[in-house]
């Protein structure tokens, strides 16, 4: 695997998309019911570190001894696993105990391009082009138009601007992981065990001693299926395949691709969470996917006319 990017996508990547789309869609969903329900926002990300670290602890043994993290140095690993581990975690989770699950799904994979755009600008000095502009200009549409709906409905007293607030933060820990993961050239081995165990290592203590914990009245089969899913699925395998996939594509064209996460997540929220989709977040949730859509598959834009100078 090259440090360019490819426009053609082969079966392999085909696959990887299909993972990470899918893994997303669900996350979003899965998130909302567990702190919606069952647990804390601080036990969703404790199920989320102890699940990952188990799973990917044997892996990191078997590696040789001062290689268990391949080129990645600690000063670097310690950065990833803070940002892509910790904050995006804490700040993803405890949105959703504030805000529906359609929100979520417009205000983190759907900011998630404007976020890396912006980053990738300051950080790789990657040029805004017209096309990437009117992407991110639909985008920034869509979120006004959920801001509206938060700030202007019975939303607002339910407190749900402040998840609102919390989503757009989120998108920025995971857009910088993305970016720093292509400038630095981390291996995805390397970033999913640097990001599982440091987080449990760093987390764990505070969670046990300082953080608020409902888990011990949590049901079992609930405690193991959201650690499998938000540990295994959402941060060992989903982490795996997109820093697989933005080696291929680079950063915005592979945040691009997970156009079909918004919509489908606040579609499926409809029946599983009784969460209703209101005119506001419609229009939202289209004008994101529109964004993300005419950024990824490079549709045509009217050119400017050819001038004489």
């Amino acid at each position: 695997m090259n440090g360019g990017t490819s426009s053609r996508i082969g079966m392999p990547d085909l696959l990887s998309v299909i993972v990470i789309v899918t893994i997303w869609t669900l996350f979003l969903i899965l998130a909302r019911q567990g702190v919606k329900n069952n647990f804390t926002p601080w036990d969703m990300a404790f199920l989320r570190f102890s699940f990952a670290a188990i799973v990917v602890l044997p892996v990191f043994m078997m590696r040789p001894a001062g290689k268990r993290l391949g080129d990645l140095s600690p000063q670097r690993a310690l950065v990833i696993a803070v940002i892509a581990g910790i904050a995006f975690s804490c700040l993803a989770y405890t949105g959703f105990s504030f805000a529906p699950a359609a929100h979520g799904a417009v205000l983190m994979p759907g900011t998630l391009p404007f976020s890396v755009a912006v980053i990738s600008w300051f950080v790789l000095g990657d040029k805004l082009t017209r096309r990437k502009l009117v992407s991110l200009g639909l985008i920034l549409l869509g979120v006004a138009f959920i801001a509206w709906h938060s700030f202007s409905t019975a939303d607002a007293r339910d407190g749900a601007w402040r998840g609102d607030m919390l989503f757009p933060l989120a998108s920025a820990c995971w857009a910088t992981f993305v970016v720093l993961v292509r400038h630095w050239k981390v291996g995805a081995i390397d970033a999913t065990l640097a990001t599982s165990l440091i987080s449990f290592a760093l987390y764990t203590p505070v969670y046990l001693v300082f953080l608020p914990k409902q888990i011990l009245a949590a049901p079992l089969p609930d405690i193991i299926w959201q650690g499998v899913f938000q540990g295994i699925l959402a941060l060992v395998v989903s982490m795996w395949f997109y820093t697989r996939v933005v080696q291929v594509f680079g950063p915005s064209r592979t945040t691009m691709i997970t156009a079909l996460c918004p919509g489908l997540a606040a579609l499926i929220a409809v029946p599983w969470l009784g969460e209703p989709l209101s005119a506001l977040v419609m229009l939202g949730l289209a004008a994101v996917t529109a964004g993300m859509i005419a950024g990824v598959t490079g549709v045509a834009l009217p050119a400017p006319a050819s001038r004489v100078v």
